[in-house]
């Protein structure tokens, strides 16, 4: 069994070093031959050259490239690898619980009935991603308020809302087919892991493990930073981190992409006209209309009106 690691790496060198132990100590049960895969997106810290020490110890392969972010970044990864059985999504400021690897795979080769659907774990695309331990810089764990929206294990909610990061992500090489179908040099790339995610919901099985599997470093700066979403104020800075700005517009034109690439082969479902209504919604005003009605995008919090609000001023 061969398993990829896809580490992105962009002035990481206060955290590297022990992300990176933290892969090379993984406990794989059986044999397994695990390969460390990075790209450093440009840094001009000293992460090139922890890189190249451990490149020269010969635990990991690293490249450098220009400046062009975390998502087109990890699809360059994904282009470039080497064949594997599974692959997994990395960031460098996060440390991995020794059993993530081995737990992870146990459910993408054991699995056989998700979410009530039975799957052929040999042969179909399956992503599988775990819960996390919030913590400060210093690896202490912090109390942590989630939103209710990371609840759900659905396409519709995946759609709207970034249900789980990126970076709990293990997935086999039919997955990664599948993902590397969708161009992010023509089409809006928005966050690796929406996307990479959403991918698999059109045509696989997404697979939710609700036991940590590492440490996940938060940032109070970040406006996803979700202790901060409390009270007016709180909902406010929730609707501009979610809805405006940058991320204006950004679920509709990721879902445009998805149709455009993945549509046509869809079967008639709940789902593709989920992805219609969400793609075309500022376009079709009947799309609009079933979009806003449809229950399945419904999460009975604030985040309704927040949702209502970005529909009604095209700013999904």
């Amino acid at each position: 069994m061969k398993i990829v690691i896809l580490l992105y790496t962009k002035n990481g060198v206060d955290y590297l070093g022990e992300q990176l132990q933290s892969l090379l100590k993984q406990d794989m049960s059986e044999k397994a031959e695990i390969k460390i895969f990075v790209r450093d997106d440009g840094s001009t810290d000293m992460t090139k050259e922890i890189l190249d020490r451990y490149q020269r110890e010969e635990k990991l392969t690293f490249y450098e490239g220009e400046a062009i972010g975390k998502t087109k970044s990890f699809w360059e990864l994904l282009e470039k690898a080497e064949e594997a059985d599974y692959y997994a999504f990395c960031e460098q400021d996060d440390v991995w619980f020794p059993e993530k690897l081995s737990r992870a795979i146990k459910y993408l080769e054991t699995k056989s009935i998700i979410e009530g659907e039975d799957v052929d774990v040999a042969v179909s695309p399956l992503l599988y991603m775990s819960d996390y331990t919030v913590t400060n810089a210093k690896l202490k764990p912090v109390k942590f308020t989630r939103n209710k929206t990371t609840k759900y294990a659905d396409f519709e909610h995946s759609l709207l809302y970034s249900t789980m990061p990126g970076s709990t992500y293990v997935f086999n090489a039919s997955a990664r087919e599948l993902m590397l179908r969708y161009d992010v040099n023509r089409y809006f790339d928005g966050n690796y892991d929406d996307l990479a995610r959403n991918i698999i919901y059109i045509v696989g099985q997404v697979i939710r493990d609700r036991v940590p599997t590492m440490y996940l470093r938060k940032n109070p700066a970040d406006p996803f930073y979700d202790n901060y979403f409390g009270g007016f104020f709180g909902a406010i800075k929730q609707y501009l981190a979610h809805f405006s700005g940058k991320n204006a517009n950004s679920r509709s034109k990721l879902a445009k992409g998805l149709m455009e690439t993945f549509g046509a082969g869809m079967e008639d479902s709940d789902a593709l006209e989920a992805l219609k209504q969400v793609a075309k919604y500022d376009e079709d005003s009947v799309e609009k209309e079933r979009l806003l009605a449809n229950p399945k995008f419904v999460t009975g919090s604030f985040n309704d009106k927040l949702f209502k609000m970005a529909v009604n001023s095209n700013k999904l």
